[in-house]
């Protein structure tokens, strides 16, 4: 083959000219961001401030008339309070009474919204499978009914718990989709916490009591046990303090009682309260003009500066 088939030919650049670059990532982005803020302007200087309102209120309007559902709301106010409080003079005084510790309101609180008392209720009601049909507002429904977080955490949204460690009251608000449900469902939680309380009650007078007991026990046997006076002596004085203290911890077993009175019953509703179709609509309207002039003054305060 001749030589000249295998060289290569340099071909010489003229002169100021230049081997062009193949584009950097840099360069495709900055292309890109140019290209979106042409873009957005265009689609900023078409949209008017009564279209963004106008929208909102339409697409609000839907939802409230087209999926949201009427809740019916049924209350109920419980009075924790132990046997010395709701003792006092008058009815009154048992309402009233400060005897409970914050500790016994939480306590029952956390009952409240609890698996526990979730338990209860569903077994009942059925409220598994109620919040998770597909009747129900797909925006506002429980997706994952196999979850039991998602189950509870959907319950704990439809029951609001408002303890008052002061008075040692809690209130009890639930809402549901059927107004005697809703009034059931507060006549049941009324009715496990009282069961709650007792148990809870129960228990502690058994502790007191055993304690008190063994500690009398004991003083019985050193006073078989003794042989010398001096060790009667002793053994006596030490079964005369356990029959004190099994006397002291029966009165404090006796005060360790602890009721949960309904201050106010749960009454059957008549009307939905929420949602309040009127007013949320207005609301969103209003907070979508607000939105809109500060991110128009941002944008003009950007615009302006470059």
């Amino acid at each position: 083959m001749p030589e000249s088939y295998s060289r290569v030919t340099a071909v010489p650049l003229s002169p100021g000219q230049t081997i062009p670059r193949g584009d950097g990532t840099a360069d495709v982005f900055g292309r890109l961001w140019a290209q979106f803020k042409k873009t957005w302007g265009e689609v900023a200087r078409r949209i008017s401030f009564w279209t963004v309102v106008g929208a909102a209120a339409c697409l609000s309007t839907v939802y409230y008339f087209g999926f949201a559902e009427s809740l019916y709301e049924s209350q109920t106010i419980l009075s924790i309070q132990n046997k010395s409080s709701s003792s006092a003079g008058s009815a009154l005084g048992g309402f009233l009474g400060t005897s409970v510790t914050a500790g016994q309101v939480e306590q029952l609180y956390d009952y409240i919204i609890s698996p526990d008392m979730l338990k209860v209720l569903d077994r009942k009601y059925h409220l598994r499978n109620l919040y998770a049909s597909r009747e129900r507002n797909p925006f506002w429904r429980l997706w994952w009914p196999s979850s039991d977080d998602a189950f509870l955490r959907f319950y704990q949204n439809m029951v609001d718990v408002q303890p008052d460690t002061t008075d040692s009251l809690i209130t009890v608000t639930v809402e549901d989709y059927d107004a005697r449900r809703a009034q059931g469902m507060a006549q049941t939680i009324l009715a496990q916490s009282q069961k709650f309380m007792n148990d809870q009650a129960a228990v502690m007078q058994k502790q007191t009591m055993k304690f008190a007991q063994d500690e009398l026990g004991n003083a019985v046997r050193a006073v078989q046990a003794a042989k010398v006076p001096y060790e009667q002596q002793v053994a006596e004085i030490r079964l005369s303090a356990a029959q004190s203290a099994l006397a002291s911890a029966a009165g404090a077993a006796n005060a360790q009682q602890l009721f949960v009175l309904p201050v106010s019953s749960p009454p059957l509703p008549t009307n939905t309260t929420r949602p309040e179709r009127i007013l949320d609509i207005a609301g969103i309207t209003l907070l979508t003009a607000l939105a809109y002039a500060v991110g128009f003054l941002m944008w003009a305060n950007v615009r302006e500066h470059n």
